[in-house]
Parts: structure tokens; sequence; C-alpha cells
């Protein structure tokens, strides 16, 4: 799966509070537009550019939830665990009859991440689209930091098992 549906995936759960900032940000910089060191051009600018970023933020978010409702309970119970922080669900996911093993708990989530990547491609977030609108923000930036800690882990992880014999 491509990285930046990992990323995407992973700050889901974000996206409804980054949103709230934006939102508040841009309200509270209007009503002290009088108070700022920029010309109303500037400003009217900054803000325009402010509200668009919400916006695709807002339409980002919509996309995802869109996915994710189309998925089987299943689904959204292993995305939950791997994504969206659900720990809690995890042992209850591994211990369902969905799932007879770890492995077949892993070869899952393999599966279930290419088909949210086909999915959210076909609902119009191709990389060039999340590299050209998202890939610069803040948040986005941070949590890629995370998935690219986080693969490196476990890749060597994996090398050492298999040093080991495994």
């Amino acid at each position: 799966m491509e990285n930046y549906v990992k990323v995407v995936l992973y700050a889901y759960p974000l996206l409804k509070s980054v949103e709230e900032g934006y939102a508040e940000h841009i309200k509270n910089k209007a009503l002290l537009s009088y108070n700022s060191s920029m010309t109303a051009e500037n400003l009217a600018v900054y803000l325009a550019e402010e509200i668009i970023r919400k916006n695709k933020l807002s339409w980002l978010k919509g996309v995802v939830e869109k996915v994710v409702k189309k998925l089987n309970a299943e689904e959204q119970t292993l995305l939950s665990v791997r994504y969206f922080g659900k720990r809690r669900v995890a042992s209850k996911a591994k211990n369902t009859p969905m799932v007879e093993s770890e492995r077949q708990y892993f070869r899952r989530q393999s599966r279930l991440s290419e088909k949210v990547a086909a999915m959210l491609k076909s609902e119009g977030l191709t990389e060039e689209r999340y590299k050209r609108e998202y890939s610069t923000l803040d948040i986005f930036e941070k949590v890629k930091k995370y998935v690219e800690r986080r693969e490196k882990k476990e890749l060597s992880d994996k090398n050492a098992r298999k040093a080991d014999g495994f």
C-alpha cells in the first residue's frame, strides 16, 4: 500500500479537531483584523487560503468516512484497530471467528489496506492530489514521519526474526 494512504488513515482521527482548529483560527484572525500588521488585501488573501485549506480537510474527512461506511463490520473493526487508535478492540478482533490466527489477522489487514487504497483512489484521492494539497500541512508531515519510523522498526524486527531463524 502506498505511504500516502497510510498517512491519511493514521491522520483521519485527528482531522475533525484540526478542521475545527482551522475554523477557530480563521474566525479569530478575521475578528482581530483591525489589529493586524497585514494590509487588508494581504489579510483577505491569507484568510481565503486558510478557508481553502479547511475545506480541503473537510473534503478529505468526508472521503475517508464514505470509504469506511462502504466496508463491512469486520473490515471497519480491522481498520479501527490498525489506523484509528482503537487498540481496545484489537484483542477482540484477533479472537473473533473472522480471524483464526495472528498470521491470518495480519494478512487480512494487508488485503484491507490495499482495498481501502483502491477505494480512496476511486473517490479522487490520488497520490498526486495528496502531494499537491495535503503533504505540506503540518499534521500530514508529522504523521508521515511516524509512519516512516514505524515501517523502519517493522523492517528491523522482521530482519531480526530472520536472523534468529524464525
